[in-house]
């Protein structure tokens, strides 16, 4: 247990020393007397709530000091265990007291679930009475959960707007699985007419063209043979697996022999034919596609002649046979991508005018936008966009204040001086709660942790995050970081543990310190027991076959994936493999990161190929899976962030070998 009298913990980090304050712990909980009694008669009355033995719980809180800190976690188990609508207004008396915002949270988020599925919907809207968020910003499947059960309750309200039936259309059209909290409500709009058999082809449609999804189109297919479509349906599905042999096997009698037509030759160019372009002009001659039709089929088969692999001409194809005006913006990043790779600076800098606003305020867009108004000639333009790229810690930002020689902007939170232990476990309650809850281990204190990194100020964070740090809790020192948002307290997102197991790997295999880090925390954010759903585990997410790989090649002895967990062994064979991969590609990191995460195979095919040099930033864009784009500029940042945490010197981002490098 960490309880003791005493220790020590840092007020501040500064390249690996510290400025030092003793703690006292027993002002949150180990000695006293009073406290040992509370937390007993706590757990108890806990104990007994979680039973259902409310009678027996009221009796021990008599005996539990006002004062106790967690108390309030008692108020919220009373509500929350066996919800009842006769606790709604103690429910709502506590959301309304704001005495802990994680826990009102929690327990609105329980009613409005719980009252749903009991139908009482007037209450639903008492405690949640405008929309939860926009359409636009649902994006998990919690979010999309609750506007569900926002629209539900206004409709049975009769106060459902036309938003309630976008909304539900729009989920059911969705090809993703339906939200858990959505299902009610998908319900009352089919109940009520709203999804036709019209809609239910349209969502048919989507799926059959997709190169996933043939289990939903099997399913809708079945449903709508039972509709007047059932003809078409019949059609349709004859052509699913072999779609080509619509030229021999279908005639073009009547508008719907079209239709078929043009979702077969689709679905043949979505799922990946690279001779669709050669099928399209006899497709065109036989089959008269409409205008629309046409266009959908053109962008089929311009997402395939974007891809990364594909050469000029194809791009070029693109340019010539789709309009402008008929681009998604997906079609129009993808050809952002490839007139980077190809030097087109016009279109890139013309392009960019047309994305979204919140696209082309993206770091890197910012960074395309200035280099390409210097290669066109607006120098000053480019530079003061430049300038301000080089104003943010980000992979485009550090290398654009390379390029101009400007500081990188680090942007380092530090603590003040006169940041006080003493008075933060004295006055900051969440602080005192989550020491409590440690000390009876209970695992609701990373609720306590998310409620002190959310409100508290500065100072108190940081000084959490570095007990975090000095006790061995990373996670709770990243966790203070990305739950309050503090993206400057570099200390507390990029800790420094297991220094100096990293520190013998690095010298044993001529590897950076700072590199073998920063591979690290974007692998495992320092997890050493964390274990992946494809089967990496521990620190530097290693596979087992990696693991076998490395072991059988050092003659060391191989103790299987649970000793994986152990991290002087991740790191020994992380490092060996991180090794390994520089020897590999040139010592290169931009390649070697690369190589690490999606496999040595992929960087050749990566690679130019048509003769031309490409620098590393054009390289880096044009990475085609979004992971190990996001992953290289990551762990490159992160290396250079290291470098200064761990020297207090600010280095190069990347080195003049992988600046002048031919990618």
């Amino acid at each position: 247990m960490w309880i003791k009298l005493t220790c020590l913990v840092a007020a501040a980090l500064v390249y690996g020393s510290a400025v030092a304050t003793t703690v006292d712990v027993s002002l949150v909980s180990a000695s006293d007397a009073k406290y040992k009694t509370d937390r007993e008669a706590f757990v108890q009355a806990r104990d007994a709530i979680r039973r259902g033995d409310d009678d027996r719980a009221r009796q021990i809180r008599k005996g539990i000091s006002k004062d106790y800190p967690l108390n309030i976690w008692l108020d919220y188990y009373s509500l929350s265990v066996n919800p009842d609508t006769s606790k709604f207004k103690s429910v709502i008396k506590f959301i309304n007291d704001k005495k802990h915002t994680e826990l009102s949270r929690i327990l609105q988020d329980k009613y409005i679930e719980y009252l749903s599925v009991k139908g009482e919907y007037k209450k639903v809207n008492v405690l949640m009475p405008t929309k939860p968020f926009l359409e636009k910003d649902a994006i998990y499947n919690f979010q999309k959960s609750k506007l569900c059960r926002f629209y539900e309750s206004k409709w049975h309200l009769s106060q459902a707007t036309e938003d309630a039936l976008a909304y539900g259309r729009s989920l059911y059209l969705s090809l993703r699985e339906m939200p858990y909290g959505c299902s009610a409500f998908m319900g009352l709009i089919k109940s009520k007419g709203y999804i036709t058999d019209k809609i239910a082809l349209e969502k048919f449609e989507r799926a059959y063209v997709e190169r996933r999804y043939e289990s939903i189109t099997k399913e809708l297919s079945e449903s709508l043979m039972q509709t007047k479509y059932a003809q078409r349906i019949s059609k349709h599905m004859a052509f699913y697996d072999d779609p080509l042999s619509i030229f021999t096997d279908l005639d073009n009698k009547n508008a719907d022999d079209r239709r078929v037509a043009v979702l077969a030759f689709q679905r043949y160019a979505n799922v990946g034919k690279d001779d669709a372009r050669d099928y399209l002009e006899r497709f065109i001659k036989k089959f008269s596609p409409t205008q629309v039709e046409l266009v959908a089929i053109k962008k089929t088969i311009a997402n395939n002649c974007l891809a990364r692999s594909r050469p000029l001409d194809d791009v070029k194809w693109v340019d010539a046979n789709l309009p402008a005006v008929a681009w998604s913006n997906e079609l129009k990043e993808q050809r952002l991508r490839r007139a980077v790779y190809f030097s087109q600076w016009d279109i890139v800098y013309q392009l960019l005018e047309h994305m979204p606003s919140n696209f082309q305020e993206q770091i890197n867009w910012q960074y395309w936008k200035g280099i390409s108004a210097q290669k066109l000639g607006y120098k000053k333009q480019g530079l003061e966009i430049l300038k301000k790229v080089a104003k943010q810690r980000d992979f485009f930002g550090f290398l654009a204040a390379q390029k101009l020689n400007l500081p990188y902007a680090y942007n380092h939170l530090k603590l003040d001086n006169n940041a006080s232990w003493a008075a933060l476990v004295k006055n900051n309650m969440a602080v005192r709660r989550f020491f409590e809850l440690e000390a009876i281990g209970d695992s609701n204190a990373s609720v306590e942790w998310s409620e002190l990194a959310k409100s508290s100020s500065n100072n108190d964070a940081l000084l959490m995050g570095q007990w975090a740090l000095q006790t061995g809790n990373i996670r709770y020192a990243i966790d203070m970081v990305v739950k309050s948002g503090r993206w400057d307290a570099l200390s507390y997102r990029f800790p420094i543990p297991y220094l100096e197991i990293y520190k013998k790997e690095a010298r044993s295999n001529n590897v950076a310190l700072s590199f073998l880090y920063g591979i690290s925390r974007q692998e495992s954010m320092l997890n050493a027991t964390i274990r992946s759903p494809v089967g990496a585990v521990g620190l530097m997410q290693l596979m087992p076959g990696t693991a076998k790989f490395v072991a059988k090649k050092n003659k060391w002895k191989y103790k299987g994936v649970s000793s994986l967990t152990n991290p002087e062994v991740n790191i020994k064979y992380g490092s060996y493999y991180i090794k390994d991969m520089l020897g590999k590609f040139d010592n290169n990191r931009v390649l070697a990161a690369c190589a690490y995460n999606a496999g040595p195979g992929r960087v050749p095919q990566w690679l130019s190929k048509d003769g031309k040099k490409r620098s590393v930033d054009v390289f880096v864009e044009s990475i085609p899976f979004l992971e190990t784009r996001k992953y290289v500029q990551n762990v490159i940042l992160y290396d250079a962030i290291y470098n200064y945490l761990l020297t207090g010197k600010k280095g190069h981002l990347l080195s003049k070998h992988e600046l002048n490098y031919r990618y």
